[in-house]
């Protein structure tokens, strides 16, 4: 099983998402967001296309456990 997206108290880790959909982002100038959805969207939004909503959007969408994907998709 992998290392688990969530935080102890339930929230998404923000910083491995941002690492999953951006993965050339600069980690160092990440781990300084502090999992903050608003700064993390602010290093992002210089490096993309995407506004800081649509930025934000995409971090902060639930996750889909592997078994409701099954569930959905076959």
């Amino acid at each position: 099983m992998g290392v688990p997206n969530t935080r102890p108290d339930g929230f998404v880790r923000l910083e491995r998402r941002a690492l999953t959909l951006w993965p050339r982002v600069d980690r160092a100038a990440l781990r300084r967001c502090g999992d903050d959805p608003d700064r993390i969207a602010a290093l992002i939004e210089r490096r993309t296309s995407l506004t800081a909503d649509a930025i934000r959007s995409l971090l902060l969408m639930p996750e889909v456990s592997e078994d409701d994907a099954r569930t959905w998709f076959g």
